[in-house]
């Protein structure tokens, strides 16, 4: 269980680094400016972004799942000891 606790928790984080990649990427070059400098400058961090069709769904599915994962890993090895 605990496996797949840290499974589910390593592709959670792989797709949010994917959607922030791309966010910046775009908007690096939308706006011409060099990828570091929007990495960098904090005021374009946060973005909106044309995500494929199946980016969001995906990605909130996967942490709601591994959410309900991880707590019942807590909750299971707290009633075993």
């Amino acid at each position: 269980m605990k496996r797949l606790t840290v499974g589910f928790w390593v592709v959670t984080v792989a797709l949010e680094t994917y959607g922030t990649m791309h966010a910046m990427s775009a908007k690096a070059q939308a706006n011409g400016k060099p990828f570091w400098r929007v990495l960098f400058s904090g005021q374009e961090f946060f973005i909106w972004h044309g995500a494929p069709g199946w980016y969001y769904p995906v990605l909130i599915g996967t942490t709601v799942f591994t959410g309900a994962l991880t707590a019942v890993y807590v909750f299971s090895r707290e009633q075993r000891t």
